[in-house]
């Protein structure tokens, strides 16, 4: 059986205005012209759809069944319309960027110029700052996609997008010989001179769960700009508490060791707006953010790291 969706309009306009001569003036058509195109579907059905009354026309119980599902199946395919116009759909407009110092070094320039490349009717601008102030930039409407810790999202009206999880580690100078392969605990962060970052939600957890069991941070300085927290690291001023991807470059070129923090893990996200809808070029945005993530192959470092590196030195425990 084959069904022609334009008499299946034909047959939801009569059904919506209850008879054949309002429905012929709402589709520009002769109602003798309606008449046979009905006629024609119910020829091809095998049943009647309509009967006619002294008052226009009632439904037969198969022409309900077909009022319902024709209903839907104009929905679905008005859906079906927008979705691919959506994605044919070449995104301009103005979009605003947010991302953390460490995002903007590991992907920014990646992503910025691969997506300038592929939509240039986008104008992007880009602001940075920590990842708390992104997550409160983002729901304010100060930007419109942002990278920051995941936990910075607890709170607000906002949509994720998981892009990577990871240890908190603890960061010294490549002499100190921290290792991946062997994470230290709170004692040992306890032990040493450390440049934190107390507006950092997981720096916090740390001090707030090391003060419950009784230790206290040796706090040399509280460091916001990323770059002089690796900087002063690497110049064996302090160790540092960081997500380990934050201080990736610097650990595989050798400049700084590192150590995961056991029971201290993060994360990052990809987010937008969750109270309004996120526009074509937001989305296409998102989506070259989580491709760079996933390009830099990052789980694949950190389970090498945590599961492979450093073999051939020998081990040794923190103390």
């Amino acid at each position: 059986m084959r069904m022609d969706l334009r008499q299946l309009g034909y047959f939801l306009t009569i059904a919506e205005h209850g008879g054949f001569a309002a429905a012929a003036r709402a589709r520009y058509v002769s109602q003798s012209a309606l008449t046979r195109q009905i006629q024609l579907l119910e020829e091809e059905i095998g049943v009647r759809l309509l009967e006619r009354t002294s008052r226009g026309v009632v439904l037969t119980h198969a022409g309900e069944i077909l009022r319902d599902r024709a209903s839907k199946l104009f929905g679905e395919v008005n859906q079906l319309k927008e979705d691919v116009l959506a994605e044919s759909e070449i995104p301009s407009g103005h979009l605003v960027l947010g991302m953390t110092p460490s995002v903007r070094v590991l992907i920014g320039g990646t992503v910025i110029e691969g997506f300038l490349r592929r939509y240039p009717r986008v104008r992007l601008a880009v602001i940075e700052g920590l990842s708390h102030v992104m997550a409160d930039s983002l729901a304010r409407g100060l930007c419109d996609v942002a990278v920051f810790v995941r936990d910075d999202a607890t709170g607000r009206a906002l949509a994720t997008r998981n892009l990577i999880d990871e240890p908190l580690v603890i960061g010294a100078p490549a002499r100190a010989g921290l290792r991946m392969d062997q994470p230290v605990d709170l004692d040992f962060v306890a032990r040493h001179p450390l440049i934190i970052s107390r507006t950092n939600r997981g720096t916090s957890a740390l001090e707030k769960e090391a003060n419950r069991r009784g230790l206290s941070f040796n706090v040399l300085m509280d460091v916001q700009p990323l770059h002089l927290s690796i900087d002063l690291v690497c110049r064996d001023v302090a160790y540092m508490v960081v997500p380990f991807s934050a201080a990736l470059r610097e650990y595989q070129a050798g400049f700084i060791s590192l150590a995961p923090i056991s029971g201290f893990d993060t994360g990052w996200v990809v987010a937008w707006p969750s109270d309004r809808k996120v526009t074509a070029a937001g989305a296409k945005l998102v989506e070259s953010i989580h491709t760079a993530f996933r390009d830099l192959h990052l789980e694949d470092t950190l389970r090498s790291a945590l599961g492979t590196g450093g073999k051939s030195q020998r081990k040794r425990r923190h103390r």
